[in-house]
């Protein structure tokens, strides 16, 4: 059996992002201050400034977090199936609902990044990359299995690119735009039964 053994620099980065989640949750991004951190990770200004630069780079690496481990989730998801198809649509709302449970829990963030256009996009391609490597594979998948017949192996980087897009533009009316939790989960069971 093997231990996952953190070292004490992995441990005390750990303490830091817990604290700033909790921080950021309680104050929104804006009004947390890195002594605000510190203080809820029972730790001094000067170890949070070893280990991070700002606040902005605590946030943003807290928000990578969260992006992969709702990655993660949809990749954990079509692991289980066969069909590509089942694949493609369990990925997208899966990964849907899951930003819609993330950014719930960051409400308070949410107003205060949407104006952050440099930050959003940043992120937007963070996540568009790794979300387009998902996609590829299962249209490749489908492609192979004859399952996408509509699909060219030319085409399989620009239509991972759409699909992708339109999960973006879903993202930005539902969780942006729009506070309406019953439109949110119409979606997702559109996606996830089939129109």
């Amino acid at each position: 059996m093997k231990m996952n053994i953190l070292s004490k620099d992995e441990e005390v980065k750990n303490a830091i992002l817990e604290a700033a989640k909790r921080t950021f949750q309680k104050w929104g991004l804006n009004k947390t201050t890195m002594e605000d951190i510190a203080h809820e990770a029972g730790k001094g200004k000067s170890t949070l400034y070893y280990y991070f630069k700002s606040k902005d780079e605590i946030f943003e690496l807290l928000v990578k977090i969260e992006l992969n481990l709702i990655i993660n989730k949809g990749k954990d998801f079509i692991s289980q199936l066969s069909s590509s198809k089942e694949k493609l649509k369990k990925y997208i709302a899966t990964t849907l609902n899951e930003i819609k449970n993330t950014v719930s829990i960051y409400s308070l963030v949410k107003g205060e990044i949407k104006g952050d256009k440099e930050f959003i996009e940043k992120l937007r391609k963070y996540l568009d990359d790794e979300e387009e490597l998902i996609i590829k594979e299962i249209l490749k998948e489908g492609l192979d299995s004859k399952e996408f017949n509509f699909l060219e192996e030319k085409d399989l980087i620009k239509a991972a690119n759409v699909i992708v897009g339109v999960i973006r533009g879903l993202e930005l009316y539902l969780f942006l735009d729009n506070d309406d939790n019953e439109k949110i989960d119409i979606v997702t069971r559109m996606i996830a039964e089939g129109i």
